[in-house]
């Protein structure tokens, strides 16, 4: 796709002057503010919005990491934040406190009527989607013949389940699996990531949960089986821009926004992640990221 690579030529310019860790003399009110929350794949979607904005040239203030959402929705109804990559679902509950649809389209439609007496407004939603994920070590998986969640039912009695301590008691991990699916299995609590991936390729548990943009996914020999009961809500990429901020940049704001939207999917963030996880700073792993989409 042509504008990956556009975006690639900019990153190798911003390289070639600090590798876009030094910001121009810019004042807030002359810029396209944009912040993250406190973890890696936010950063990763604030500077890959960010570039895009740039190649449209919008001149862009990077906040860097903003903290929690208790802190990043105030600042966005309060104008000192004009966009952020957010989590429909998990924004969605943010805000109203009911439980999120497994459904983008129901979500957003929700969303559209909360943000706007906020003065927000929820972009196109990306295909990448960060959110709980049932997984399997896939030799494991292909021998069974399982494919979904629900093809674990009749099969899983005796099988370890691993994840973080708190699996146990959260309403879309164990207990969910429990009350959707009628599954059945012993709880193993695993701490980390990694330690639950190393789990499943030592046959120590047999199902796992691990968040579905883990980098942990990308060698392809872990598995993620598909939700097909809807137990997860849908948290999809969406950007969030403050309505003034929208109407001041206009169509090349909306165009930045949409391309990326259109394009990221989660293996993207499943590398985009694991090249952080190697030591990447944002702005590196999202050149990196674009020079191999580029290729």
């Amino acid at each position: 796709m042509r504008w990956w690579s556009a975006i690639l030529a900019l990153g190798m310019i911003a390289a070639a002057c600090g590798s876009g860790e030094t910001e121009p003399a810019i004042g807030a009110d002359e810029a396209l503010r944009i912040g993250s929350f406190d973890f890696p794949e936010s950063e990763l979607l604030a500077e890959l919005y960010a570039q895009s904005a740039e190649l449209e040239g919008i001149p862009v203030r990077r906040l860097g990491v903003i903290g929690s959402r208790e802190i990043v929705e105030p600042a966005l109804e309060g104008g000192s934040l004009d966009l952020v990559p957010e989590y429909a679902g998990t924004l969605l509950t943010f805000l109203s406190d009911d439980a999120a649809s497994s459904d983008v389209d129901a979500v957003l439609g929700e969303l559209a009527a909360l943000l706007h007496d906020r003065g927000l407004v929820a972009m196109s939603a990306a295909s990448a989607t960060n959110s709980n994920a049932v997984v399997m070590a896939r030799q494991h998986a292909e021998e069974l013949g399982v494919l979904t969640v629900s093809d674990l039912a009749g099969i899983s009695s005796g099988f370890r389940f691993g994840g973080p301590i708190e699996c146990a008691q959260r309403p879309l991990c164990l207990p969910g699996l429990q009350g959707t699916y009628g599954l059945e299995m012993e709880f193993v609590s695993l701490s980390g990531p990694d330690v639950i991936a190393d789990a499943l390729r030592r046959q120590e548990v047999e199902v796992a949960l691990l968040f579905s943009t883990d980098p942990q996914l990308a060698d392809g020999d872990l598995v993620v089986l598909f939700d097909d009961l809807g137990l997860q809500p849908a948290d999809n990429v969406v950007p969030i821009v403050r309505a003034e901020s929208l109407e001041r940049w206009g169509e090349p704001l909306v165009d930045a926004v949409d391309r990326v939207s259109a394009a990221l999917t989660t293996k993207d963030l499943i590398e985009g992640n694991r090249a952080m996880a190697e030591g990447l700073s944002a702005a590196d792993a999202v050149n990196t990221w674009l020079e191999r989409l580029g290729s």
